[in-house]
């Protein structure tokens, strides 16, 4: 018996502006067939774990299954789009937080955004996300604590589902450059829509433009112009696959003129935004 469509959100009654680890908001979710969402992007962290149904999720142009158990990771800045299946249309919890602690519980799970699923760990993962729900609607001045502890709670069985047998010798060992190159591929994903600058990346991040842009380079293998474009490009290929206009694609990744936009594109792909959008 297919279950009436229904979705739930608790919004967190007092977060602490600035705090290393916020909860947002919870809820919970059963969707009609086909339901999708995106694509999209978001200045937070959102995670759904499924608690039966199936459907899909997007990130990067790679596509992932998903089915009761599994947990889809979105991450600030990336564009991603996900949606039920048609004849079993999931049921789900999620959890919205930000925060500098936070990327650093999403990289003990072995989270990032070229492997953004988690299989495994649902049933603490569930409980803890019902239980910030149920403390945002009892609006307590204690709700960012318990908050807290039950997100910690949820990572700690998601990272043991990934790495059973401990942390990876290769993550225990990750270089300080290392971590600050995808700390500042992070930023420029986070950003990609916006009218920014490698000066002021640096500045934010407290590096002289020309080190960063050398550590950038020898970490990710490109410099972080490059990598910004690629973002760019890559995000708007998905954009055009929607019912959107050229100046809108161009806008949402970052380009206020939308022929410039045209003539980067065609530069990188060989074609224009339009050629592509007839091919696919």
């Amino acid at each position: 018996m297919r279950r009436r469509p229904v979705s739930i959100t608790a919004v967190h009654p007092s977060p602490r502006p600035g705090a290393p680890l916020s909860v947002l908001f919870s809820g919970h979710s059963q969707t009609e067939p086909e339901h999708r969402m995106g694509p999209q992007r978001l200045e937070y962290m959102l995670i759904h774990t499924v608690i039966e149904g199936t459907g899909w999720f997007r990130c990067r142009d790679r596509h992932y299954d998903l089915a009761a158990g599994d947990s889809f990771v979105i991450l600030p800045g990336e564009m991603h789009s996900y949606q039920a299946s048609a004849d079993t249309p999931w049921r789900y919890r999620w959890v919205a937080f930000r925060g500098i602690e936070a990327e650093r519980w999403l990289a003990a799970a072995g989270i990032h955004a070229d492997a953004p699923i988690l299989r495994g760990g649902a049933d603490v993962a569930l409980k803890a996300m019902n239980e910030i729900e149920r403390t945002f609607r009892k609006k307590e001045w204690t709700a960012d604590w318990e908050a807290e502890a039950w997100l910690k709670l949820a990572f700690s069985a998601w990272a043991k589902a990934s790495h059973p047998n401990g942390p990876p010798v290769a993550a225990s060992k990750k270089s300080i450059a290392a971590a600050e190159a995808d700390r500042a591929a992070r930023w420029l994903q986070a950003q990609a829509a916006s009218s920014v600058s490698i000066a002021r990346m640096a500045q934010e991040l407290g590096y002289h433009r020309t080190y960063l842009t050398k550590l950038f380079h020898q970490e990710i293998g490109v410099s972080p112009v490059r990598y910004l474009q690629q973002l760019r490009m890559d995000r708007a290929k998905l954009l055009l696959l929607e019912p959107l206009s050229i100046e809108e694609v161009a806008r949402s990744v970052g380009y206020a003129d939308p022929l410039y936009f045209s003539k980067s594109f065609k530069k990188w792909f060989g074609i224009t935004p339009s050629e592509y959008r007839k091919q696919s």
